[in-house]
This record gives C-alpha cells, structure tokens and sequence, in this order.
C-alpha cells in the first residue's frame, strides 16, 4: 500500500481533527492571500496609471512619494517639452479629500488642463466632459459617482463649495474611477497653488528606449537641482505608501502562517503519538525512517492541499467584498494575482513540512520494540 493512501485514511478515521486543522491552515492561506493581493493590486494599479498613458518618467520635487505639499511650475512643463528627445508631457496636480458623510476618505482630485489627453480618454458614461471655460464644475469617476448617489447634473461639495458634477467617467485605474476631475485652474485656486502642479509624466523618444530615458533624465534633472526624473515603475516601487502596505501585509502574513505551523505541529504530535504502535509495526515490516518520515510529512500535505483550497478561495471572496465594499472600492480592484495565489499556496507547503518536521523525526528514530512497548 502506498504511503499515500495510508496517509488519506490516517487523515479521515480522525475527521474533526483534520478539518479543524485544515481550516486553521485555510484562515492563514486565506489572510496571505488577501493581503499580499492587496498589496499587489495597490501597486499595479498605482503603476498602470503611468504605463497605460505611455510614460517612462514621472518628475516631481525629489522625495521619493507623491509629493503633495511641494508643487512644480508650469514653466519647468514647458522647458520639458523644449528638451530634444522629450515626446508628450502631461501635467497634473493632486490632493486628497474626504466626503465623511459617506465615510469616503483619502478620494483623490485631479486637476487636468482643459486639453488634457487624459480628459480625452476616459470613456463618459454620463454627462460630458469638463471644458475650458467650467467653473467650478467637476466629473466624478463612476465608483465615487455610485458611492456619493451622484450623476451629471447634480451638485456635489468639494472644499466645503459646492460643485456641478458635468459627468461621470469611466477609466482603465481603480484609482481614477474613484477619484474627482477637476480643470486645472480649480484645483489651483482651493489649494492656494497657482502656476503649479504636482509633476509630470513624460515620455520619451522614441518611447521606451532606455538610452533615449536615460538621456532624457539627466537632461531634465540638469534643469534643476530639486527636480527628479524617475522611471515609472522605480518611482512606484519607491513610493513609501506602497513600502508600508508591502511590509504589513508581510508582518500579518508571517504572524498567520507561524499560527498555522503550530496548528499543524500540534495535529502532527498527537496523531503520531497515538499511532506509536502502527509505527512501530511499519518499522518492524521493514519499512526505513525515511519511509516513515514520508507518511506523515504527506499527512500533513493532505491538510495543506486542503486549507490551500479554501484559503485561496477565501482570500478571493474577500478581495472582491473589498472592491464593493464603498470605503475601500475607490482603492482596491477585484482581481486575484498569481503571485498572492502562488505565495499562499507555497506558505501553506511550508507550514506542513515545518510543522510535521518534529513528530516525523521523533518517532520515526524509534526502535521498533520501543514502539511496540510504549503502544
């Protein structure tokens, strides 16, 4: 008989145990996954709104995060455009507001010229776009527009001043179908940042060639010392928002699976302790330690294959709940990553061998008499 079939058998004569077991592995496959999904999705949506428009440099005053207390003049946009090598450059600027009454926080505005391609690219699903000459008019992303109960026409408050919504959008970033478009002049004169924006996304030319961005970099930083020119998914990966999220998310993850990894060590313990006997009766048959060590380290597998299950599925369903929940649908997308899918899984493996690693070496060290004897 195969070790495995053994171990599935070992596995069902003890049911409660086992699916106590598995389902405490499952909760901390379940956490890893939703976390480190999370984590994944922040970044690659943060990362998609540059890649997507064609940028391979994002400027702003040197920080390394998105800096919105220190603004960048316009003229600098300009002298960007007039460097050779440079192709398109758009300019924007940003802040962060909250509609508390509809416990939204940290909804971002965007202040876009009125020529902006990116007011050209996003698809109206209501309304029109924002044009030169609205004043204080905004277009809501579609998630906002749902979460505030607002459509073209109506009036929402931004700044404690009311402002006639104009449209509602739709974007390719999670991050824009929550957020508020403004025109530029708006966003200056609330924040107090007339002739400034946050900075810049610029693409090369050619686009995309390292040589054409790296000359094109130390041209632009040339132009002032305060400046940075940073490549898209450097400038992302850098940003300590997304360095905290990676790490707690990590922090969380460990403290889950060293919980798992004790669940497992216990269930491992006291199935094997009272299993000496059919142990020692393996041994006595001639099976080796190895063999023995085998059983039930796939023991423990079984129930890791089983909470990996559960556990991803469970750490799909509450991403997606995230990305409908109102408070964070602004925030997280409702996609599952491979990489969280294949960490879970991979911790869920580690967790089974660590926590089968001390019954199977103690007890299949036993001599067969004493296994026998102590039966």
């Amino acid at each position: 008989m195969r070790c495995l079939t053994i171990a599935a058998k070992n596995l069902r004569r003890r049911p409660v145990r086992s699916l106590l077991t598995a389902a405490g592995l499952a909760a901390a496959v379940a956490a890893i996954v939703s976390l480190v999904g999370v984590a994944e999705s922040f970044e690659s949506s943060f990362l998609a709104l540059y890649t997507q428009r064609g940028a391979d440099l994002v400027v702003q005053r040197r920080g390394g995060a998105v800096q919105l207390s220190k603004g960048v003049s316009l003229k600098l946009g300009q002298q960007i455009r007039e460097l050779p090598g440079a192709g398109p450059v758009i300019g924007g600027l940003m802040d962060m507001v909250a509609f508390e009454d509809r416990d939204l926080f940290m909804v971002i505005v965007n202040g876009w010229a009125p020529d902006c391609p990116v007011l050209e690219r996003v698809k109206i699903q209501d309304g029109r776009r924002l044009l030169a000459g609205d004043k204080n008019c905004v277009m809501l992303g579609r998630v906002l527009a749902a979460n505030l109960g607002k459509q073209a026409g109506d009036t929402v408050t931004v700044y404690g001043q009311p402002f006639q919504v104009v449209g509602v959008f739709e974007s390719f970033s999670v991050y824009e179908n929550g957020a508020v478009f403004m025109l530029l002049e708006d966003l200056q004169r609330q924040m107090d940042r007339t002739g400034q924006v946050t900075g810049y996304i610029v693409q090369a030319n050619p686009p995309g060639d390292p040589r054409a961005i790296d000359s094109l970099r130390a041209n632009i930083e040339a132009l002032d010392p305060e400046i940075a020119a940073t490549p898209c998914a450097e400038f992302v990966g850098s940003l300590n928002q997304m360095r905290v999220t990676r790490v707690m998310s990590w922090v969380i993850s460990a403290v889950a699976c060293l919980m798992g990894a004790f669940g497992i060590l216990n269930t491992m313990a006291m199935s094997v302790f009272g299993r000496r006997c059919e142990i020692g009766a393996f041994r006595a048959m001639g099976w080796r330690t190895w063999r023995v060590v085998l059983l039930i380290v796939e023991e423990s597998l079984l129930l890791a294959g089983a909470g990996s299950i559960v556990g991803v599925a469970g750490g799909f369903l509450a991403i997606v709940a995230l990305a409908h929940w109102h408070v964070t649908s602004g925030l997280v997308q409702g996609d599952l990553p491979l990489r969280a899918v294949c960490e879970g899984v991979a911790m869920a493996a580690l967790m089974a061998i660590v926590g089968a690693a001390y019954p199977a070496l103690r007890f299949a060290r036993l001599a067969p008499v004493d296994a026998l004897r102590e039966g």
